[in-house]
């Protein structure tokens, strides 16, 4: 089973729903097409759950994706606010912190009310 995704529009919030199995391409595929989508329906705040995920990337694809996103969303100068809500293994905020060292503003949290607060206390 591979990674699949669900994306939903609820007013400034672009609330994307990720299942299956976790690998390399289909997670930075996911990330891109969220960042892709927010911009098109004009929202800057992103909110990524990964509780229906398994498995697990290796550390290094975990930095790969923080690099690869930093770069993407700073290339196409997006204004992006990002919330990532998971698990151990699948999500442990190593590639979050990758991106927050290349300027992303980012952070990972462990259940989806904690990540709305946060995006909340940013203006739209």
């Amino acid at each position: 089973m591979k990674l699949h995704i669900n994306i939903e529009s609820h007013g400034g919030l672009l609330l994307v729903t990720a299942s299956g199995d976790v690998e390399f391409d289909g997670a930075l595929k996911l990330f891109k097409q969220a960042c892709d989508t927010a911009e098109e329906k004009g929202t800057n705040k992103i909110l990524v759950n990964t509780f229906a995920v398994n498995g697990e990337l290796s550390v290094y694809e975990r930095y790969q994706i923080g690099v690869e996103i930093a770069a993407y969303v700073k290339q196409r100068q997006l204004n992006s606010r990002l919330a990532i809500v998971g698990k151990p293994p699948t999500m442990d905020g190593f590639g979050v912190r990758v991106a927050q060292n290349r300027d992303l503003v980012t952070n990972a949290f462990s259940s989806q009310q904690e990540a709305l607060n946060w995006l909340d206390s940013w203006p739209s």
